[in-house]
């Protein structure tokens, strides 16, 4: 009887899928560990990898990184008797770096409302959207393996595969460092996840509904819009514009059409300032660390700083304004192939655009990368895609490994112009984008072949 359990065990772990994203595991986990021995080896401080924040949700108590700007932000409007226009009294004059749009604040004024325990609220809701992120990829991944035609799955095996998909969401460091840092970006990520599984599944107006809900919160995924509109997809576009307006249309009937108003000064200022700490992984960043060398003062690297911007510098913003345009112009370039994987492939490009064309991208922001890797995964090793080579392979399993891990020992090249290396989570994202890039035009890699 053992010996057939064994067996069976055995083969539920032979199958392909298994293997592939066991294998990822534990080499995943194995360079985790490498980077937390040569770092504690060494004596760094803040050696925290991807596993200890997966652990630290459960047991620690996480932290009000989006939470406490959101509360300042409110108490400042109650206290000035609903007057406040709290982008020009709060951001400008950075006393409070308080970036969400006025609709954010909803989900504040419902908590004082009610009278709801914060901490209890945000660590119930924080732990329910990572498995709800969870649930969508496993799903996505289920219906795509279905899709392909592949040899079924049996109950154990699916059963595996999705505990396999959990372990590695719960090791992906911008997902549990959104988790740790209590930031609405895990709600961002649950939607996207779900987002991609409505669109493949052909339930259009529920991805609708789970990008606006998005873009109530971070007005650049909006853009889905603009490329849903070039693609003919209103049924898309529709749920995302009802959606989002709903959210404005109660943010303006308690906040006033005014706040709104302030709010695009506020991010006209932020669009012109960025953030040059090195955790903000955006070509903004990129370029702003560049000028760190020289001026470490202003231009801060190694620490963040609540209460200054770095000054604005027509070389930095010029940068990250032309890099923003070359990516969303090419994400909203249509594709000529009428295949599933293209499709997909153009529906998550501009996922990732989005927040690759953003001038602040925090490490936390990159959360919406697993379910791309997953979907990208499954496309090369198991699609139909004639993009099949070991190297384009090799490439995606290399930019999983530097997006699912932090690397604290970047930090000595911060006084130096190897700074560019800080922004490995870009690189690695930016090397996403290539391989989705090609994913999407297949005609002219056949060429190539």
């Amino acid at each position: 009887m053992q010996c057939y359990t064994w067996a069976k065990i055995q083969a539920i772990f032979m199958k392909p899928i298994i293997k592939q994203l066991l294998l990822l595991f534990l080499v995943n986990l194995a360079l985790a560990f490498a980077i937390k021995g040569i770092t504690s080896y060494y004596g760094m401080k803040k050696t925290q990898m991807s596993f200890d924040h997966a652990v630290w949700v459960f047991t620690y108590e996480i932290g009000n990184d989006s939470w406490r700007p959101m509360q300042l932000a409110y108490d400042h409007w109650i206290e000035s008797g609903k007057q406040s226009l709290l982008y020009t009294d709060l951001l400008l004059p950075v006393k409070v770096k308080f970036l969400y749009p006025p609709t954010a604040l909803l989900i504040t004024q419902f908590i004082n409302t009610n009278n709801v325990d914060l901490l209890a609220f945000s660590t119930s809701a924080t732990i329910i959207f990572l498995f709800l992120m969870s649930a969508g990829v496993i799903a996505t991944v289920l219906y795509s393996w279905k899709s392909y035609k592949l040899p079924p799955l049996s109950s154990a095996e699916q059963v595996t595969v999705g505990a396999l998909l959990t372990l590695l969401l719960f090791t992906f460091y911008p997902v549990v460092k959104a988790a740790t840092l209590g930031q609405l970006q895990v709600w961002l990520n649950a939607f996207f996840a779900i987002a991609i599984l409505c669109y493949i599944t052909g339930w259009d107006i529920l991805a609708g509904i789970m990008l606006g809900l998005m873009a109530s919160i971070k007005p650049h995924y909006a853009l889905f819009i603009l490329w849903g509109v070039l693609r003919g997809n209103w049924k898309l576009v529709i749920a995302i514009t009802v959606t989002g307006l709903l959210g404005v249309l109660l943010g303006m009937r308690e906040f006033g059409f005014a706040m709104y108003i302030d709010y695009l000064r506020g991010l006209s200022f932020v669009t012109q300032h960025g953030e040059s700490v090195y955790t903000n992984q955006s070509f903004n960043a990129l370029a702003g660390r560049f000028f760190s060398v020289r001026y470490p003062e202003v231009f801060n690297n190694l620490r963040w700083n609540g209460y200054r911007y770095p000054p604005y510098n027509v070389w930095v913003f010029s940068f990250t304004q032309i890099m923003s345009i070359v990516v969303l112009l090419v994400t909203l370039m249509k594709t000529k192939s009428k295949g599933s994987e293209a499709k997909l492939a153009d529906f998550l490009l501009m996922g990732l655009g989005a927040t690759l064309a953003s001038p602040i991208a925090w490490e936390h922001h990159y959360g919406v990368l697993f379910p791309i890797f997953v979907c990208v995964g499954l496309v090369l090793w198991f699609g139909d895609s004639p993009l099949k080579g070991n190297w384009v392979k090799a490439a995606f399993v290399l930019c999983y490994l530097v997006a699912a891990n932090v690397f604290p020992f970047a930090k000595y090249v911060a006084d130096s112009y190897f700074n560019v290396l800080q922004s490995y989570l870009l690189m690695a994202a930016c090397g996403l984008f290539l391989i989705l890039l090609l994913i999407k035009h297949p005609r002219e890699n056949k060429a190539k072949a």
